[in-house]
């Protein structure tokens, strides 16, 4: 009979602990300090089917399966206003949708690093010389890092935190007002502010997700979640 009671007992606490599991593309992790369900990107049979978004160098590859969007950015794909040489370049593919107002957007991209400067992103773009590329990069300089370019006519290129180990990262846009922080996480639960900058006044902006591929060879991209809530945060630094 102790024995008995004992499998039973211990039957019940595997019970409670499956049902306690949690997976990364879960509510909770996705929108932490937020009670707004994500809105993910549903799995459509083909992009013509994507309600809402947009395109802007719409890629030849493109697939979503079960709410990962698959990317294939073409060999010299960017968006990158270069200081140095004056050259605009506006090549990469972005799916976007036109937001009005605050809003919080939230993407967990796993790039292909096999070349410098490959990237996935999250963008705000304004216009072709107004935008914000917030990525997870392989940098020339530091490997695997946060790197943030805001374009206020030429663009500026600022690397942030390494995270050397990292297959995929969180990144996140703020915006209130015409201020906007950009966010990055390793566990979609906590964040940490990279950047702060304000634009200049715009209605509506083009929210979405890039991938990039500057140099000779093309590379496969995924996008795990993305996702736009329309609420305005009290602290632009935490995100709260």
């Amino acid at each position: 009979m102790k024995i008995i009671t004992y499998l039973l007992l211990l039957l019940s606490y595997v019970v409670l602990a499956v049902s306690g599991c949690s997976n990364i593309g879960n509510d909770a992790s996705a929108n932490a300090h937020s009670t707004t369900k994500p809105e993910r990107i549903e799995n459509h049979s083909g992009v013509d089917n994507l309600d809402g978004y947009s395109w802007m160098n719409r890629p030849t590859v493109f697939n979503v399966n079960n709410g990962i969007v698959y990317f294939t950015s073409e060999p010299k794909t960017d968006f990158f206003n270069d200081p140095e040489s004056g050259k605009a370049t506006a090549t990469a593919p972005l799916l976007y949708k036109n937001i009005e107002g605050d809003f919080v957007a939230t993407a967990l991209v796993k790039p292909d690093f096999s070349d410098t400067w490959n990237a996935a992103a999250l963008m705000v773009h304004i216009d072709e010389s107004t935008w914000i590329k917030f990525a997870f990069e392989r940098s020339d300089a530091t490997g695997r890092s946060i790197v943030s370019v805001v374009t206020k006519g030429v663009s500026d290129d600022a690397n942030g935190a390494v995270l050397a180990e990292s297959d995929s990262a969180w990144l996140r846009i703020i915006r209130k007002g015409d201020v906007y922080s950009m966010l990055w996480s390793e566990d979609g639960s906590h964040y940490t502010m990279a950047r702060l900058t304000k634009m200049p006044a715009s209605p509506s902006v083009k929210v979405g997700v890039e991938v990039q591929s500057p140099l000779e060879n093309s590379a496969q991209h995924e996008i795990h979640l993305f996702n736009i809530e329309h609420r305005t945060v009290d602290n632009l630094r935490t995100g709260i």
